[in-house]
């Protein structure tokens, strides 16, 4: 009888300690999936944010572009053309407007014409 009390104890204290050791495991597990979980979220985000800033470049970009040409169109506006030599006659009053709608500082010679212009506009800013 006394052996049987002896073996009844040992299971239950062997029980309370796989019990906690479990629980152990367990909260050690929890607490490896939340910092996976977390790290994900993280990463999520970043790549998100790139990918945001990505597109708001592109859309600069082609803002950007869309600018160009209104200046080049503008350009072929204020210029008029003149059909016996395709020359582009360029007032002072031109440039210093074409300028103006650039709002960047390009170097423009009264004397050269508007093709000349409008290959400052086109190119590469």
């Amino acid at each position: 009888m006394e052996e049987k009390l002896i073996e009844e104890e040992v299971a239950r204290r062997v029980e309370a300690i796989v019990a906690k050791r479990v629980e152990e495991e367990m909260e050690k597990r929890k607490e490896e999936i939340e910092a996976e979980v977390l790290r994900r979220i993280e990463d999520a985000k970043r790549a998100m944010e790139a990918e945001m800033l990505a597109e708001l470049e592109r859309k600069r970009q082609a803002e950007l572009k869309a600018q160009q040409i209104k200046e080049v169109q503008l350009v072929d506006r204020l210029c008029a053309a003149d059909d016996d030599d395709v020359h582009w006659s360029c007032s002072l009053w031109t440039c210093a407007a074409i300028l103006q709608i650039m709002m960047t500082v390009r170097t423009c010679d009264i004397s050269q014409n508007c093709s000349d212009m409008k290959q400052l506009m086109t190119a590469d800013i």
